[in-house]
């Protein structure tokens, strides 16, 4: 009986699996707005009361498909790194780059839904919005205390401009107006001219080498 159950289990968390990848392809594909559950249901094979017994209604769908992109983001904030400006904010966005490739569209989708659904204002996503300004001002502070930030410029400034150069970079790449590598340039190049903002010498001449490389 136990060994039946959890099959059944398994299979069940397949389903659910798979109707949410069905999901994500088409919010990515064809837009939020065009998401319906008769699209779904016909994606994925299923009849659309199997859809509400598995994952239930349209909104609950988009909440579970935020709810995966925050739990795999909030692996990352998790393992911060402070010993260099410059180590940290590309290991930030190459480990970023890592988890959106594992499944681009899935993460696209997240983006796209959670914000025509206004969940980013939901205390599900809100932590990592509020984590990420944390850990901007976090590395801020560090660097200055090690001198390669001068400090004319207030922590709570710079830490805004990183984190925003991050959610505009974001924006354009979940919207398709640029692939990862352009998302990637882009995000760099913004976090890169705001360290530069208050950089000592040094580190200012290695950001500006690295900008001219992007």
């Amino acid at each position: 009986m136990a060994r039946g159950s959890a099959t059944r289990t398994q299979n069940m968390n397949k389903r659910r699996s798979y109707i949410l990848e069905c999901a994500s392809k088409l919010i990515a594909d064809d837009g939020f707005e065009s998401f319906t559950l008769g699209k779904l249901a016909a994606e994925a094979k299923v009849t659309i009361p199997t859809i509400h017994n598995l994952l239930g209604k349209k909104s609950q769908i988009v909440e579970q498909l935020v709810k995966q992109m925050v739990e795999r983001t909030e692996q990352i904030l998790s393992e911060p790194s402070f010993d260099h400006p410059v180590n940290a904010v590309e290991g930030f966005v190459e480990k970023l780059i890592e988890l959106f490739t594992s499944n681009e569209t899935l993460y696209k989708a997240a983006f796209i839904a959670g914000e025509r659904q206004k969940l980013f204002a939901h205390a599900m996503s809100d932590q990592i919005f509020f984590r990420s300004m944390e850990l901007a001002k976090q590395l801020v502070k560090r660097s200055t205390e090690q001198g390669l930030l001068l400090g004319e410029v207030k922590a709570e400034s710079l830490a805004q401009q990183i984190f925003a150069s991050h959610r505009t970079a974001r924006h354009d790449w979940m919207h398709n107006y640029t692939d990862l590598e352009g998302y990637r340039a882009q995000v760099l190049t913004g976090m890169y001219f705001t360290l530069a903002a208050d950089a000592a010498p040094s580190l200012r001449i290695e950001l500006i080498e690295k900008i001219n490389a992007l």
